[in-house]
């Protein structure tokens, strides 16, 4: 061939590339990643179209290999170019592809972690009212006998705050699940074998997520005693897993970034911000290992102290100081929950995506975890009865601690203070 692209008067940048812009996206696409090359009748065609020379729709497929074969040696030349040309550039980046691939994030995990830190919020709010109750004043003291309520229907809010103490365990249990499936689904993508792996961002964010919902109900979970033993191997296992499954996307994630570093200049909108990236790498590890760690220094230390012949780790103040560490802790994590679910949904909005990719099979059965916690509260709600305890399914739901009143006994201690009052003083 006498005359090739880029070594006569005519660059590459000055070719009629927007003639068609899904065949130069896709042709452009190979040329930055390497990857998907394109088959041969559209190689043709995208060279037939491009070249502008005389006679170039009647070029032999033996030039078009020449010039197919003379793009593959000059492609870091060519990524140069292309760099700066912006003629289709959003199919350019539509052919290259996000980080979205519809094994983790999409529509379903969202509207899953969504749903999950809503509820969150509201147990959480709820729990705060009840603490904030719990420590008023007392007021004065009426002279007249108090009387529990008969047959009367609890208020809107109090039936509310029941239910969601009622299923706090649930919430925990669905929380934890989930997790466990998000974090092996990202340890199974990061182990599997692969040339090169192109959204661990992504899944770090992801990853992250899964971590925070859980990190901020500690002080709903650890407040009750209930199955104490299983919520304590429940949390060990999620941090052996979100250890592990940090470690794996940390390492990928920067591996990913310099191997598609020209990738991500072009199309920034297809992987996520990197400043984002670096939050939820940091905060993730962070928040993983602070408890334990926090533990281990206190049960090392504290134990060799001894205040007014007392280990220190039993008086009082040291309670109230690990309490609001642990409310602090939950605080944070709730913070984080809600900035990395805005981030996902920022740049899955943004970026060019399938519509297999960000709703199938599995961002489907994401949502079902949440299935039982939302069916027990409406239960809950719209039972026959709202006195909690008269149902032995609801009793069987009640925390640790909560007293359990039959309408039968109210009516007795009724009627026992009835005749108290009504007998006569010596």
């Amino acid at each position: 061939m006498s005359i090739l692209p880029g070594t006569t008067t005519q660059p590459w940048t000055s070719f009629d590339v927007a003639a068609n812009c899904s065949l130069t996206g896709n042709y452009f696409a190979w040329v930055v990643t390497q990857d998907s090359e394109p088959p041969f009748p559209e190689v043709a065609k995208f060279w037939r179209m491009t070249v502008g020379l005389d006679g170039a729709q009647n070029l032999s497929d033996a030039e078009v290999i020449e010039w197919h074969e003379w793009a593959r040696s000059n492609r870091s030349d060519l990524v140069y170019q292309v760099n700066i040309l912006d003629a289709c550039r959003s199919e350019l980046c539509r052919s290259i592809g996000s980080e979205i691939d519809g094994s983790i994030a999409g529509f379903g995990v969202l509207a899953s972690y969504g749903l999950g830190a809503v509820l969150l919020t509201l147990y959480g709010d709820f729990a705060l009212r009840g603490l904030l109750k719990r420590r008023k004043p007392p007021t004065a003291l009426s002279e007249k006998p108090h009387t529990a309520p008969s047959d009367g229907t609890p208020g809107f809010l109090r039936r509310i705050d029941e239910a969601l103490r009622c299923t706090t365990y649930d919430l925990f249990t669905a929380a934890a699940f989930l997790s466990l499936g998000v974090q092996a689904t990202v340890i199974y993508s990061q182990i599997a074998p692969a040339v090169h792996r192109y959204n661990s961002s992504l899944q770090l964010i992801v990853s992250a997520l899964a971590f925070y919902p859980l990190a901020a109900m500690l002080p709903l979970v650890l407040a009750s005693g209930r199955r104490s033993l299983l919520k304590d191997t429940i949390l060990v296992a999620l941090f052996v897993v979100h250890t592990a499954a940090w470690v794996l996307c940390a390492n990928s994630a920067q591996d990913d970034y310099y191997h598609n570093e020209m990738p991500m200049h072009l199309c920034p909108q297809n992987h996520p911000p990197q400043a984002v990236v670096s939050a939820a790498m940091f905060t993730m590890a962070a928040m993983v290992w602070m408890p334990p760690l926090f533990g281990i220094c206190l049960s090392v230390v504290l134990c060799l102290y001894r205040c007014n012949s007392r280990v220190m780790w039993q008086a009082k103040w040291l309670d109230k100081v690990a309490q609001g560490a642990v409310i602090l802790y939950a605080a944070a994590n709730f913070i984080c929950m809600w900035g990395a679910w805005t981030a996902l949904v920022v740049f899955i909005k943004g970026a060019p995506r399938r519509a297999e990719d960000v709703w199938n099979l599995g961002q489907a059965l994401a949502l079902t975890p949440w299935i039982p916690v939302l069916v027990e509260v409406v239960s809950i709600l719209c039972g026959k009865s709202y006195i909690p305890g008269t149902e032995a399914s609801v009793a069987g739901r009640l925390p640790l601690g909560f007293d359990v009143v039959r309408q039968e006994k109210v009516l007795h201690q009724q009627e026992d203070t009835a005749f108290l009052d009504d007998s006569p003083v010596h």
